[in-house]
């Protein structure tokens, strides 16, 4: 697919999320994107019964975050681990320096994973598929994830380069009837991802559905995925939930990233971590302390029909309120103005 193309493509999706009619939801001077349709068998896929959401303030990387997570487990429906094979998902698309918060902290990683083997996990395993870097050695090195991978004796595979297996792609909205995973995923008893908050110059905000691109073997599709952006990043997120079915999402929202994310943001300090079984609800959650309007950004309010709770009334806070971490993002530009996609895609950069 040409460059031009391909930022086309992007630039609409884009545009779709950010133009519409006026909102009047949560924030009335932002704007509903395009509605996607939904058929009353992909509604059916939705989550029933509400959703909790546990937001656990945590000063820093330093903190015990593994006993803040065994503090709260009995606040939150937590995953049946025991004895299981569970694959841990966390964020390490790319690196920049120490000071940029890219990647799912390590700290955070083992804390997941010491959590999975205080619950009883029969075999863990920590799997990523980079999506703009192929060098996945460097990175496991430059962002310390392999080291903590390596203190915590747990496997890592890297998925991008993993034997893969032909899956039913259920709610099909990206129009591929058929898809590849890795065999690491599509054996996996539980998955839990493990995410970084952070702003996104294509969908607005990323958490813990949009990590779940890393699933996605780059020996099949590519760097960086791009078939799923060519066929609509919204639209394959939600296929991506149903075919992967996450049970669980603890995120990294310690230091999180603002402005030009998920790659070239700034760090801002919001200090917490959170958990949830239900990661339409989780990341509705999150949005909102960034104080952008998840009604702006499609793939949650699709999420809202066929996946989980993203209607507040519907989603139990647990721990800290929304309004006590509440901090405003700088949004990424192109959340505002969707055409600044579009003048590059014509000016072939």
């Amino acid at each position: 697919m040409k460059r031009r193309d391909f930022l086309k493509t992007a630039a609409g999706a884009v545009a779709a999320t950010s133009l519409g009619a006026s909102c009047g939801n949560e924030t009335e001077s932002r704007h509903v994107p395009k509605q996607i349709k939904v058929t009353d068998e992909q509604t059916q896929l939705r989550r029933k019964e509400r959703s909790t959401v546990v937001l656990m303030p945590c000063d820093s990387y330093e903190q015990d975050i593994l006993q803040l997570l065994i503090a709260n487990a009995d606040k939150v429906k937590m995953p049946d681990v025991k004895g299981k094979r569970v694959v841990l998902k966390p964020n390490m698309v790319e690196y920049r320096d120490e000071k940029t918060p890219v990647t799912t902290n390590p700290a955070v990683l083992k804390a997941a994973i010491q959590l999975c083997k205080h619950l009883g996990a029969g075999e863990i395993i920590v799997a990523e598929g980079p999506g703009h870097m192929r060098d996945t050695e460097f990175l496991l090195k430059a962002t310390g994830l392999g080291a903590a991978v390596k203190e915590m004796d747990v496997p890592f595979v890297d998925l991008n380069l993993d034997d893969i297996v032909k899956v039913k792609n259920i709610t099909a909205f990206n129009k591929l009837e058929d898809f590849y995973l890795p065999k690491t995923i599509v054996g996996a008893d539980v998955v839990i991802s493990v995410p970084k908050l952070k702003t996104h110059h294509w969908v607005g905000v990323t958490c813990s559905m949009k990590n779940l691109f890393g699933v996605v073997p780059g020996r099949k599709y590519g760097w960086p995925k791009n078939i799923l952006h060519k066929k609509g990043i919204p639209n394959s997120i939600i296929d991506l939930q149903h075919m992967v079915k996450p049970a669980f999402a603890i995120v990294d929202a310690i230091v999180a990233m603002e402005g030009d994310g998920p790659i070239n943001g700034t760090a801002i300090n919001t200090n917490f971590v959170a958990m949830s079984d239900d990661l339409a609800a989780l990341d509705a959650t999150l949005v909102r302390i960034t104080e952008i309007d998840p009604y702006e950004l499609s793939y949650i309010v699709l999420a809202g029909k066929v996946v989980g709770n993203i209607d507040p009334a519907q989603i139990d806070v647990v721990g800290a309120t929304i309004d006590q971490l509440k901090k405003p993002f700088k949004r990424p530009i192109t959340l505002d103005k969707p055409e600044l996609l579009v003048q590059a895609a014509d000016a072939g950069s």
